[in-house]
């Protein structure tokens, strides 16, 4: 089973790595899987982070 920070760093890679495949490419090749993949993984990363009972620093 993956930590929820194993998930934000997956999240954050994929989100990455698509971000730098629409600007690598020259705008006649962007596609639309592209641009759903990059909306979704920050979809993913933004649902992670808004869930957060586990990164949440713990009150004395």
């Amino acid at each position: 089973m993956l930590t929820q920070m194993d998930r934000l760093t997956i999240y954050a890679v994929l989100c990455f790595i698509t971000f730098c495949t629409l600007l690598l490419r020259a705008p006649e090749d962007t596609s639309l899987i592209t641009l759903g993949g990059l909306i979704a993984a920050a979809l993913g990363l933004w649902l992670e982070l808004t869930q957060s009972a586990e990164l949440e620093e713990e009150e004395p």
